[in-house]
């Protein structure tokens, strides 16, 4: 699927407060980078889904939801048949929400009360039923747990040309000082730039973005020792390690909740 929830005109209207929708299909949903006025939070039920912005990435595992404020341009792609849902949230609800994407994990309250949202006709305000009902899902949102799990992008030119190009050879092993040269930087003013503008040492950016790579390739059944070894790590207990640091659980665990590869 490569549309979107809702016409992006729809989207525009500050009427209703809330709309919710849930969608469940054979294939894949993919959505090119755009962007809404309405603030929006995306929800999985099964599999793993990934929003990207100009900002970082966010896997979005089952049970959790990624929010992205309004107006903040996004792609949003699943790995297999999508089964989820999306609220959309007027912008003038959106000022105790957060400012930022952000990975959040999902109360039974808030998926309950969405699913039943998604039951409503679009209609120009809500009934006072409704509007309670909205309440709890802001309210949900606003108090649900943060998970930290992203990478975020580099803001400079030069580092964020290193970091696409790790995105996509996760699996090479040149050294800081190597990319440092790429880009005429020395190897202190790369590293120093690069913890400024993600919050990680390049180091442990660059094991987040092998981590990111798997958690895509175990989504779509990979072995886990045919990750460890396509990602460059010399043996699968040190790639195992790496991984549950990161995620807090092993590849294989995290595999046979997302329904994907075997361990």
């Amino acid at each position: 699927m490569s549309d979107a929830f809702l016409p992006l005109d729809v989207l525009s209207r500050d009427q209703p407060l809330l709309i919710a929708q849930s969608a469940q299909g054979r294939r894949a949903r993919e959505t090119a980078a755009h962007q809404h006025a309405r603030g929006q939070l995306i929800g999985t039920m099964t599999g793993l889904s990934m929003l990207s912005t100009s900002a970082g990435r966010w896997a979005v595992p089952p049970a959790s939801a990624v929010w992205v404020p309004p107006y903040l341009a996004h792609e949003f792609r699943s790995y297999g048949p999508f089964h989820g849902w999306s609220v959309y949230i007027a912008q003038s609800a959106c000022r105790a929400l957060p400012d930022r994407p952000q990975l959040l994990s999902t109360s039974p309250l808030l998926r309950e009360a969405v699913l039943r949202a998604a039951l409503w006709p679009v209609a120009e305000h809500l009934t006072a039923q409704q509007a309670h009902i909205a309440q709890v899902i802001l309210d949900e949102i606003a108090n649900s747990p943060r998970e930290e799990f992203c990478l975020p992008m580099p803001s400079d030119p030069r580092l964020l040309a290193v970091a696409e190009a790790i995105l996509k050879n996760p699996s090479a092993r040149e050294s800081m000082s190597a990319y440092a040269e790429q880009v005429s930087l020395s190897e202190r003013t790369f590293s120093r730039w690069y913890k400024a503008q993600t919050g990680f040492s390049f180091r442990v950016w660059q094991a987040r973005a092998r981590v990111l790579q798997a958690i895509e390739w175990l989504t779509e059944g990979r072995p886990v020792t045919t990750v460890a070894f396509d990602l460059g790590y010399e043996t699968v207990s040190s790639f195992i390690e790496v991984f549950k640091t990161q995620v807090g659980m092993t590849p294989g665990r995290f595999a046979a909740v997302v329904g994907g590869g075997q361990p």
